[in-house]
């Protein structure tokens, strides 16, 4: 249902309704911003730290990789999170609060002396926060209310904050690095989220429309039904918000969708930060200064930053499950440019390629899910979802990390991540649509 709440409404510090575009796009921007900056510092900017912090800690390679492993923490409370996510008030709480944490962590990492304190303050804490306001959270959930008819574009534009993150913040992690130190740039990046995304969230962010009297894509309340989402001739009449079946997490998880849309987010994940974690490590293995790397890895979150709107047209043209695997297989392909590749230039070919491929990933994930199961329940659908697909994610880079340590090298586990990308696309080709359950009706 669609009734504006004038009590909500005024509760609003401005009037969100008389602003002169879409609040959905004020929304979109929150989870852009927390996209960039937890995925420029957690996903590519961590990359920077490998070198300089293990020689500093005298640390192994695969040691200062198991800090992935301490990223299970958030397991326990993803469930819950997703929940959260999914009430009035969650969205503004949760993500402020998270972002107060999270730059509270990265000021206190620039003071560890011993592996341990790095494990708890970067490993736990951080990434307990950080999954709170990543892509697969926050951004699936929210976004998947205020957009529905835009829903590809939508995801795409929150996700090219993900790719930002490489194209801005590591860079600049990088030349911190080289300024000031590793425990300097720390400091820098900790203050730089306590003064951006906790004050942007306190303020501005709401769960969905119906909570300031609006509808999902900047409709207005006496819009014709829009054609793209499913019809039910049960439901209210005098309802002007599209439908979407309402599935809960356990109709969800009973169908083979759910579960092959889960494989190949986890696949994906596992294939994703393993690279990010180690590529800027292993074109310094193949002979690349840090400036070389640093090229090459802004060079391949800017191909993901421009790719991520081409999958959301994509996706809205022929459906998440075609564009989603026209992402993941042709990644696994480019990634073997990398393992092959010795100079500066033939990295620079993976890079735009690679980064293409890869960027349409994450924002392909997120509309399969909400495709196939609704938005009403997304947090919760994506709460249940995120545990073994983090798993995944971070025993990648600790894997490869002792297969460095073992083999000296970096290209079986690379190719093997050439495979896992690929299986991950084939699993999503074969996956349908789950079907509206037969008991909808008496729902309604």
């Amino acid at each position: 249902m669609t009734a504006e709440n004038p009590s909500q409404t005024r509760k609003a510090p401005f009037p969100v309704r008389n602003i002169p575009f879409f609040y959905g796009w004020v929304i979109l921007g929150i989870t852009f911003s927390s996209n960039m900056i937890t995925s420029g510092i957690n996903g590519y900017g961590i990359s920077f730290f490998v070198v300089p912090m293990s020689d500093a800690l005298g640390v192994t390679r695969a040691e200062f990789s198991a800090i992935s492993l301490f990223r299970l923490a958030a397991i326990p409370v993803i469930p819950f999170i997703g929940m959260m996510l999914d009430r009035q008030q969650g969205p503004r709480a949760v993500v402020t609060i998270a972002s107060i944490l999270a730059g509270l962590a990265l000021i206190a990492t620039a003071f560890v002396e011993e592996m341990w304190q790095f494990y708890l303050v970067f490993g736990i804490i951080f990434g307990v926060v950080a999954t709170t306001m990543n892509w697969q959270l926050l951004g699936a959930t929210v976004l998947a209310k205020w957009f529905i008819r835009m829903r590809g574009r939508a995801f795409a534009i929150s996700t090219i904050g993900i790719s930002l993150g490489g194209f801005v913040i590591a860079p600049i992690a990088g030349l911190l690095i080289d300024a000031i130190g590793w425990r300097g740039a720390w400091a820098v990046l900790g203050i730089g989220m306590l003064i951006t995304l906790a004050p942007a969230a306190l303020i501005f962010m709401r769960r969905q429309p119906s909570d300031v009297g609006l509808l999902p894509d900047g409709r207005i309340v006496d819009a014709a039904r829009d054609d793209s989402v499913e019809s039910e001739p049960q439901r209210d009449a005098t309802s002007a918000e599209p439908y979407e079946y309402p599935w809960t997490v356990r109709e969800a998880v009973r169908t083979p969708g759910f579960w092959a849309v889960l494989a190949a987010q986890a696949l994906g994940q596992a294939g994703l930060f393993g690279v990010l974690f180690h590529q800027v490590a292993y074109m310094q293995d193949k002979g690349l200064s840090v400036a070389e790397a640093t090229l090459a890895t802004t060079t391949l979150a800017g191909a993901a930053l421009v790719s991520k709107l081409f999958y959301g047209f994509l996706a809205e043209r022929f459906g998440a499950r075609l564009a989603l695997a026209a992402a993941m297989i042709p990644t696994g392909l480019c990634l073997l440019l990398l393992v092959v590749g010795g100079g500066l230039e033939m990295v620079l070919v993976y890079a735009v390629l690679y980064g293409f491929t890869m960027g349409g990933f994450i924002p392909m994930i997120n509309v399969a899910f909400a495709q196939y199961f609704g938005r009403q329940n997304m947090g919760a659908i994506r709460g249940a979802a995120a545990p073994p697909a983090n798993v995944a994610g971070a025993a990648s880079p600790f894997v490869i990390g002792l297969t460095w340590q073992w083999l000296g090298n970096y290209d079986v586990s690379f190719m093997m991540l050439c495979a896992i990308w690929a299986v991950g696309g084939l699993i999503i080709l074969m996956a349908a649509q789950p079907r509206t359950p037969t008991h909808a009706a008496e729902r309604l």
